[in-house]
């Protein structure tokens, strides 16, 4: 799957232009930020609602963006079935890893001419 859907992101950067885009991808790391903390409390508490809630707001930031991997990544804990283990954690940092991987790659198409 891709990090980004390049023509929905294309599309994006059309509609807001470059500049508009740009401000928007610098509000996500932030803006995951706070999800993940929310992320990360849901799991504290043994809390599959709120594990759900995070991963469907992560899940609508990542499709907003077209940023497919990353949705698909966040859909998992959308769908969380309540197994509070320490794969949770792995699970959580991998959306961490594909969350930067994400951002550092919409940057560098923003950055070409």
């Amino acid at each position: 799957m891709e990090l980004i859907d390049n023509a929905r992101f294309d599309e994006l950067c059309q509609a807001l232009g470059k500049d508009q885009v740009l401000l928007l991808v610098n509000l996500l790391p932030a803006s995951y930020d706070e999800e993940r903390a929310r992320l990360i409390e849901a799991a504290a508490t043994k809390d599959p609602d709120g594990i759900k809630r995070s991963g469907h707001a992560i899940k609508g930031m990542a499709r907003n963006m077209a940023a497919p991997e990353l949705a698909e990544a966040a859909l998992a804990f959308e769908r969380f079935e309540g197994d509070f283990d320490p794969a949770l954690d792995d699970k959580i940092k991998e959306l961490d890893g594909i969350t930067q991987q994400t951002v550092g790659a919409m940057r560098a198409l923003l950055a070409t001419p």
